[in-house]
């Protein structure tokens, strides 16, 4: 019975150990993530997709970046844990657990266990930082069968996971009721001479996971062979009780040998794996065979592990496509080159026919390009090249030598051509034509994230400006610096309620038949440093930080508001409201906006929505639906700054549109331009057949306003009528205007 006892003990202490090793392996795992997690959020072309709200480049950088680390899921979410982007098209706001991602952004770093659309994953999430937090990554590897196989052969026994309602998540027993296996192990005994003993040893762990959805793994082994080997014995040495005592003693030691001494040793070696030291052994040449295959699975694993490590590390540090350095590892590498202290060069260049070459010769082709140019800056003869990288997409990135005898623009010109000549591609010539940005070190800089961000900002200004070669300017750094403190700003003013930084002007319109007055609402800014800023600047700034929903949620609410206040003092007077094609995509707008009517008690019929031309052309299918359902509420839909954008009449005639507003572009020299009255004349007939009402914008003096008069406009609007007023002062213009005009 002693010996029973110990043996039973020593399978005890497997249990135990089997639940050490997995402890171990779920600790590597978290390490794998926190690597993985680290490459995406450090990935400079990334930082500025999120930033922009690029959402294609977002999606696609999931994408890839999931797969050359293996990982199963890749998602991206803004501050409060919506869902911004995903691996996985089918996944959905409504797939996440909301405490999940709560407890995720409460501790980034760590991984928590959770099921997301019946897959069960290892979790964990950082950070996108530039340079303050604008999202959360989260990186996953799914446990799967073959997972599952790998852990059993590992630990040597059973591992089951299970949610806090014991259902099962993923097992390697089959079952299909995990409650009805848990009670059965807790409920089934074995009898020997009437003796009740229980048939297995379980072992449980709870897993890091939301409090709301713990997740538990149960390690299970049966006691049967211990218990029938002892039976056997005894069965069949009864009536030899004192050799069997003798057999009992010498098998508890050999077993003592075979299970306890193997086992440390594997356990000492598993501590080794989860330090990364994956080239120790043991030596169980003298165990048992039990022993030797699972020390055989052991090494296995170290050694599956390390190739993942291996690939991992190699795509931590190389682009995938084109074998070049990635942008982390060069912002590693670059301290080293510049070390020297000589005068050097970085260039930031980019292909600038990539689209066409795209679109009309496939992807493939496109990406053999990619891989040509590679291979000439990793072989070119002419400039000595000390470092080169693909930052993002069609961007890359090279340090060169300054050169003693070539000025610095004959020197990157002679680099750009030595990389633009034809290309023989899939039996195509194919020339390649490069815009680059230049930074001079140390003229420019000398910390490392400052020169690859000007580097970065100087080809950003050389593609804007259609250049060639662009260097980095004194002041382009503090300008763009400005913008990211600007947006940083606005940002913060949405937490304060009741800002005054923000306000509303209201700009007259005239009715030019009968002289009845609208308004258009126009939002301005007063920082209390920077004073006025440009509502052109920080509505462009807001709609790539992703800040304009919120933005035209203010300018909605403030309007109604002030609309509602006119109205209650006898004044009814229809707004025009600015919105964007980001604003229409947002799946809660037209719900939003409804609500506030109905909060304000504001007529719909006297609201004017205006989105500009080029935002309808940008997202038509999307934008053009969303209009519909709201001109079927009632609202007035207009087209702003027509005539500067890509739409004709004969497409608007399809579109849910009231009223076009003529750009002022066409309005401003009206008087002294007769191709202006041409085109503003014939656009007004068209408008008119076509059942449009049309504003024009930018009248300047009482010629333009007699000019679109003659021409049939409806209705004008510029400083020849009133600048944009405070709401106090249009109440008074307009009874100023009615009295003077209408009594």
């Amino acid at each position: 019975m002693s010996s029973h006892k110990f043996n039973q003990q020593q399978l005890t202490e497997r249990v135990l150990s089997a639940k050490q090793v997995l402890i171990e392996y779920l600790s590597a795992q978290e390490k794998l993530l926190v690597i993985a997690a680290n490459v995406l959020t450090s990935d400079f072309g990334f930082i500025r997709a999120v930033a922009t709200s690029d959402a294609e480049t977002i999606k696609s950088v999931l994408q890839n970046h999931g797969k050359r680390i293996d990982a199963d899921l890749m998602l991206l979410t803004d501050l409060s844990g919506s869902l911004i982007s995903s691996s996985r098209a089918i996944l959905s706001d409504s797939d996440l657990n909301e405490a999940l991602i709560k407890s995720l952004i409460n501790s980034p770093g760590k991984s928590f266990f959770a099921t997301i659309n019946q897959h069960f994953y290892q979790l964990i999430l950082l950070p996108v930082k530039a340079p303050h937090t604008i999202a959360y990554s989260v990186v996953g590897f799914e446990i799967t069968a073959d997972d599952m196989d790998a852990l059993k052969k590992l630990t040597g026994v059973d591992v089951s996971f299970y949610d806090e309602d014991k259902q099962l998540l993923i097992s390697t027993i089959g079952v299909e009721s995990f409650r009805q296996f848990q009670d059965n192990l807790n409920n089934q005994l074995t009898y020997r001479f009437m003796i009740p003993r229980p048939a297995y040893i379980t072992e449980e762990l709870l897993l890091p996971s939301t409090s709301a959805a713990p997740v538990g793994v149960l390690l299970t082994s049966s006691l049967a062979p211990l218990y029938a080997q002892y039976d056997e014995i005894i069965i069949h040495n009864l009536l030899l009780a004192l050799l069997v005592a003798i057999i009992a003693s010498l098998l508890s030691i050999f077993l003592a040998k075979s299970l306890t001494i193997p086992l440390t040793k594997l356990t000492k070696l598993a501590e080794k794996f989860a330090a990364g030291d994956y080239s120790s052994t043991i030596d169980l040449e003298r165990s048992g065979i039990e022993a030797r295959q699972l020390l055989s699975t052991f090494e296995m694993m170290g050694q599956r592990i390390k190739l993942r490590e291996d690939k991992i590390l190699y795509q931590a540090q190389y682009d995938i496509l084109t074998g070049l350095y990635n942008i982390y590892t060069a912002k590693q590498k670059l301290p080293e080159y510049l070390a020297s202290g000589r005068q050097k060069l970085l260039v930031a260049f980019s292909i600038r026919n990539f689209r066409q070459i795209n679109d009309r010769l496939g992807p493939d082709i496109a990406d053999d390009c990619l891989k040509a140019l590679s291979a000439r800056l990793k072989h070119t003869e002419l400039i000595e090249i000390q470092m080169a990288a693909r930052l993002d997409g069609v961007e890359f990135f090279s340090l060169l030598n300054l050169s003693e005898k070539l000025s610095p623009i004959h020197q990157v010109d002679n680099f750009l051509s030595s990389l633009e000549g034809d290309f023989n591609v899939a039996e195509l010539m194919i020339n390649l034509e490069l815009s680059a940005g230049v930074v001079i070190y140390p003229d420019n800089g000398t910390d490392t994230t400052s020169l690859l961000r000007r580097t970065s900002i100087a080809l950003d200004n050389a593609r804007k400006s259609k250049q060639r070669i662009h260097f980095y300017k004194d002041g382009e750094d503090e300008a763009h610096l400005e913008r990211l403190a600007i947006t940083d700003a606005l940002k913060n003013l949405f937490k304060k309620p009741d800002t005054e930084e923000l306000f509303m002007v209201y700009q007259p319109k005239i009715n030019l038949q009968d002289q009845s007055i609208k308004a258009e609402a126009l939002i301005r800014w007063k920082h209390p440093d920077k004073g006025f800023i440009s509502p052109e600047l920080f509505v462009n700034l807001a709609e790539q930080a992703g800040l304009i929903i919120e933005l035209t949620d203010w300018v909605i609410d403030s309007v109604f508001s002030q609309m509602a206040f006119w109205q209650n003092k006898g004044l009814i007077v229809p707004v025009s409201i600015n919105v964007s094609a980001q604003d229409l995509m947002h799946k809660d707008f037209e719900k939003h906006l409804c609500e506030l009517v109905e909060r304000h008690q504001i007529n719909q019929a006297l609201v004017t929505l205006e989105i500009t031309e080029r935002d309808i052309m940008h997202h038509e299918h999307i934008v053009v639906a969303a209009l519909k359902r709201l001109k079927s509420h009632g609202f007035h839909i207009a087209i702003d700054d027509y005539g500067i954008g890509q739409s004709s009449l004969s497409k608007l005639k399809d579109l849910p549109v009231d009223e076009i507003k003529l750009d002022k572009s066409f309005i401003m020299q009206l008087a002294s331009s007769e191709k202006d009255k041409l085109i503003v004349r014939s656009t007004i007939q068209l408008a008119h057949q076509l059942g449009f009402y049309v504003v024009a914008e930018g009248v300047e003096n009482e010629a333009g306003l007699q000019i679109l008069s003659d021409f049939g406009c409806d209705e004008i609007q510029g400083y020849f009528i009133s600048k944009p007023l405070s709401a106090g002062t249009f109440y008074s213009w307009q009874k100023e205007y009615v009295e003077k005009n209408i009594s």
